[in-house]
C-alpha cells in the first residue's frame, strides 16, 4: 500500500512526522502556568547584612526555602533551610556553574516528559556570587 491521502493533500508519512515533531517540541506555557524562574524571582527578598554585604532569602512554593549569605563578600554561603524533592519544589548545588538549581517537585509534574512550566525540566538557576535569577546555566555561570 502506498500512501494513504487525506483530504488530497498530505500523506499519511506527513501527518505521522508532524505528529511525532509536534510531541517533540518542549510545551508551551498554558495560559495562568507559571515558569519556576518567575515563581524564584517572586519569592526572592534582599537586605544588607553588613556593610557591603547582602543576605537573599527563597522561599518558593510551600517546600523549598535556602538563603545566599553575605553575597558581595569572601564569606558567601549557602544554606538550604527546607527542599523536598517529593513536594512541590527543591533545590540542588551545581558544582560546574557554580549556581543553586531550584527544579520542581514530584508534586509540579504534570507532564514529565516535556520542557516548560508544569515539566521536571523547568528549572531556575540562582547565581551563588550576585543572587540574580536566571533561566539557564550558562548565563548563570558567566556571573560565577
Amino acid at each position: 500500500m502506498d500512501s494513504i491521502k487525506f483530504a488530497g493533500k498530505m500523506s499519511f508519512q506527513t501527518v505521522a512526522v508532524s505528529f511525532l515533531l509536534i510531541l517533540s517540541l518542549p510545551s508551551i506555557p498554558m495560559a495562568g502556568e507559571t515558569s519556576t524562574y518567575d515563581i524564584v524571582l517572586s519569592g526572592k527578598t534582599c537586605k544588607p547584612s553588613g556593610t557591603r554585604t547582602i543576605t537573599c532569602d527563597y522561599r518558593v512554593g510551600k517546600d523549598l526555602h535556602f538563603t545566599v549569605d553575605g553575597i558581595g563578600g569572601s564569606w558567601t554561603g549557602i544554606t538550604f533551610i527546607k527542599s523536598d524533592y517529593d513536594g512541590d519544589f527543591y533545590a540542588t548545588y551545581g558544582l560546574g556553574h557554580g549556581c543553586v538549581v531550584v527544579k520542581p517537585g514530584q508534586t509540579n509534574w504534570k507532564n514529565p516528559g516535556c520542557g516548560g512550566p508544569g515539566s521536571a525540566f523547568d528549572y531556575a538557576f540562582v547565581s551563588s556570587k550576585t543572587g540574580k535569577v536566571y533561566r539557564d546555566w550558562e548565563a548563570c555561570m558567566k556571573e560565577n
